[in-house]
């Protein structure tokens, strides 16, 4: 049985969603695919087909456009070349065409990772083998004639007509100049496949000719001399001859064609498969589709009919299953219940089809194993069937099959007919379809249907919306809540009389009037909540509005401040580097004076080394006015929150809060500092800092190594008191691999710190070999250091080149 029958897709209108896709195709094979796709139960060849799809939507969205190019449909010729009949050049020349663009289009898609089926599908196209296009060319040239040289033998008999036709000429035209007065025009022409001459009328009489034409007029003829017939048979023989062999060529190449039919055939379904799922693709770009979830469920979000403009086709959102597996739902007439229904049964038809559907990737859709509708008017004057007689009809055969896999559509339930017995038919169809397990969906007008779906706990009851200030629907659907029919409100708008308007109210009953009430009042109280929550969205919105502007700002402001400090952080690391090298210098000039006991010398490189400490506290204080972060509220000081200490330029945890205006923070590494309150800052600048902090400590240990720290210890007095302790343990091995050049000499500063800190003499860094990058930084940069005495790579045995063994001179430590 069939997952949905004629009526079903003619409801649903899929063949019209259809040709839509189809007109994305770029070829009639693609065109083909579409008007083959069919709704199936399979749910791996759905997921599998949805991933192809998906797949097809990423491509465009990064290449922006796919087109089979010039392939062209090769059945219809290979079925000329069964029936017996040879193709022509011309032919062959559409056949090449095709196997170009066929091998262009695997390799468009050769070594695309990100599309590994796409991928799979070029890798099956083969075009008939690339020596059959080859063969192609060496028969026909790009004007889809035979070559010349297409055989031995053709291009023989070419040659010898070409001899004997030119000695033909040069007697004709001899003939013309020695005959003039018979001469019409003096050109050789051709006429049913001999050459001849433009002779005057009355010229036959005087020589002798062969006529074969003449002109409209009659005052030409078209003749030869009776001296050229022979010579004129003989090229005409020729002639014979050179299409028999034409004939025989492209009669081989067609049975060439034939003996490779499987290949193109199979060529010709995997381009059409391929051009299918790019019309999908195409379709899901324009009209803003996608794949809803597969699940047990069928639940739109924001869900619009395919065939309604999308400027004009409101959104709907419906549910039907999560508990409650029957919808009904009531509005007014043109209210868009028709146009809800549908939507349900064609986004599940096209969801079965692997077709991307216009709703939120986070709908739901249960796979059904039948899709039954009554929408629509179905009576037949030739089987005398009326409206309400078709309907029934329908829905008979509709129950017979309705099982736990169905999803049933009915619209106007219980209508054309007396409304009360109507309703009673309406109630005992709904009970029956309740039965059945079938996820049901149905419209109605009728009240004891609204009724019975507002007490029954497995019925949803749902409406279109009514605008009561425009008498105007709205084409939303509410879920929850049953319609009003609005006929009494609508007819004294539109101005009957009060006073009619009051009996027809009289002739309804209490519990029919109580319940419009109670209806009206759901209606009131859900327009409240709508407002507040699109309050509560606009307020959402403003504030994320507002984020968006702060962080904007704030990355400005840290771009801006980023920029005027990356020149003077370059400047200060030049500095460092030099004022390590002159430090270590001068202190070398000053042991060698003190065992020399050259005490003047002494004096000057003391004088130097002091000039280099302010030099020094000078860039420091520039810096610091630079790198000034966001200042710290006195008042949000706690202990265990994680600050800047300005002053030393990291981040630490604030342990103690002294009642004098001190905090004790520990910084990162085993550092605990005592400062002021105003040293503190957010510990939101930590990035940009340790990026800034990262370039200065390019030559920090150095100085530390050579007592510059010193100097910089000077230049926190009365801030911060600093204790650094003497590592208890430091590895003999640094290991740099997966680090940046910039991350690793980070670490090369910290670790030679540390060693030299610790008095360890020799160690070794494990940068691997890879480029060669990192490893050469390295070595540049411990050449750099005049406390590393010797370095050289490691013995093969223990990592040869990937490894580098230094030495340090350990008399320069300090503590």
């Amino acid at each position: 049985m069939t997952i949905a029958d004629d009526k079903a897709l003619r409801d649903l209108e899929f063949d019209r969603l259809k040709s839509i896709v189809r007109s994305h195709a770029s070829s009639s094979l693609g065109e083909e695919a579409v008007d083959a796709l069919f709704p199936t139960v399979d749910r791996g060849a759905i997921e599998a087909a949805m991933v192809e799809v998906s797949e097809a939507i990423s491509f465009l969205a990064k290449s922006g456009r796919f087109s089979l190019g010039g392939v062209r449909d090769l059945a219809p010729l290979l079925r000329r070349a069964r029936d017996g009949s040879f193709l022509d050049g011309g032919e062959f020349l559409v056949v090449l065409e095709t196997i170009d663009a066929t091998l262009a289009l695997r390799r468009l898609f050769e070594g695309d990772a990100a599309h590994p089926r796409l991928v799979a599908l070029g890798e099956r196209l083969t075009a008939g083998g690339d020596a059959f296009g080859r063969r192609i060319r060496r028969v026909i040239d790009e004007r889809g004639e035979i070559r010349d040289d297409a055989s031995d033998d053709l291009a023989a008999l070419l040659k010898k007509r070409r001899t004997v036709e030119s000695r033909i000429e040069t007697k004709l035209r001899s003939f013309i100049d020695g005959h003039a007065d018979l001469i019409s025009e003096p050109v050789v022409t051709r006429r049913q496949g001999r050459l001849v001459l433009a002779v005057r009328s009355g010229a036959v009489g005087m020589a002798e000719f062969v006529v074969h034409d003449r002109s409209a007029t009659g005052q030409t003829l078209y003749a030869e001399p009776t001296a050229l017939v022979a010579e004129n048979n003989a090229a005409a023989q020729l002639s014979d001859e050179i299409r028999d062999e034409i004939r025989r060529i492209l009669r081989e190449l067609t049975d060439l064609f034939l003996e490779s039919e499987a290949v193109f055939l199979r060529d010709r379904a995997v381009l059409g498969h391929l051009d299918g799922l790019f019309a999908r693709a195409a379709y899901a770009a324009v009209d803003r589709c996608a794949f809803p979830r597969l699940g047990d469920r069928l639940s739109l979000r924001n869900a619009r009919h395919p065939l309604l403009p999308r400027d004009r086709a409101v959104p709907v959102s419906l549910s039907i299953g999560d508990g409650r597996r029957m919808t009904v739902i009531t509005g007014p007439n043109t209210g868009g219940k028709t146009v809800t229904l549908k939507t349900l049964g064609l986004l599940t038809l096209m969801t079965q089809s692997a077709i991307p559907i216009p709703a939120s990737p986070d709908s739901e859709i249960r796979i059904m194993s039948t899709i039954r509708t009554d929408i629509g008017d179905e009576q037949s004057i030739e089987q005398s069937l009326s409206t309400f007689s078709a309907h029934m009809r329908n829905i008979v055969d509709l129950l017979a099959h309705a099982d736990a896999g169905s999803l049933v559509l009915l619209d106007e339930l219980g209508a054309g007919t007396d409304p009360q017995e109507g309703a009673a038919l309406g109630l005992s169809i709904i009970e029956a379809l309740l039965a059945s397990g079938a996820l049901v969906a149905i419209s109605t007008h009728l009240t004891p249907l609204k009724y019975f779906a507002i007490r029954h706990p497995e019925i949803k009851t749902a409406s279109m919306e009514f605008d009561v200030a425009s008498l105007s629907p709205t084409f939303r659907v509410v879920e929850g809540v049953p319609g009003r029919s609005n006929a009494l409100l609508i007819a004294e708008r539109l101005g009957l009389p009060r006073e009619l308007i009051e009996r027809a109210r009289a002739s309804l009953s209490g519990g029919e009037i109580r319940a419009e009430d109670i209806i009206d009042e759901l209606h009131r109280e859900r327009q409240a909540l709508v407002q507040q929550r699109e309050g509560a969205e606009r307020e959402r919105a403003e504030a994320r509005s507002l984020r968006e502007e702060y962080a904007r700002r704030l990355k400005a402001f840290e771009r801006e401040r980023e920029a005027s400090l990356s020149g003077r952080v370059r400047a200060l690391e030049t500095f460092l580097r030099d004022g390590q090298r002159r430090a270590e210098e001068a202190m070398a000039r000053v042991r060698a004076a003190a065992e020399m006991a050259q005490e003047e010398d002494v004096k000057s490189t003391l004088v130097e080394l002091a000039a280099l400490r302010e030099e020094a506290e000078r860039e420091r204080e520039a810096l610091a006015d630079l790198d000034r972060g966001v200042p710290i509220d006195p008042t949000s000081l706690d202990v265990g929150a994680t600050v800047r200490v300005h002053s030393v330029r990291e981040n630490g945890r604030i342990v103690q809060l002294d009642p004098r205006g001190k905090v004790i923070v520990d910084l990162e590494g085993g550092i605990r500092v005592t400062t002021e309150v105003t040293d503190l800052e957010s510990a939101t600048h930590t990035d940009r800092a340790a990026s800034a902090d990262g370039g200065r400590a390019a030559s920090a240990h150095g100085g530390r190594a050579a007592n510059v720290d010193g100097a910089r210890h000077g230049a926190w007095e009365g801030t911060v008191s600093m204790r650094r302790p003497r590592p208890s343990q430091v590895p003999l091995q640094l290991d740099l691999r997966g680090r940046t050049v910039s991350e690793a000499l980070r670490e090369v500063e910290d670790y030679l710190d540390q060693l030299l800190r610790a008095d360890i003499r020799q160690a070794e860094i494990l940068h691997g070999k890879g480029t060669g990058a990192l490893r050469d930084a390295v070595r540049s940069y411990l050449s750099s250091c005049t406390f590393v005495t010797s370095f050289g790579f490691a013995p093969p045995n223990q990592g040869g080149d990937g490894v580098t063994v230094f030495q340090l001179r350990g008399e320069t430590t300090t503590d």
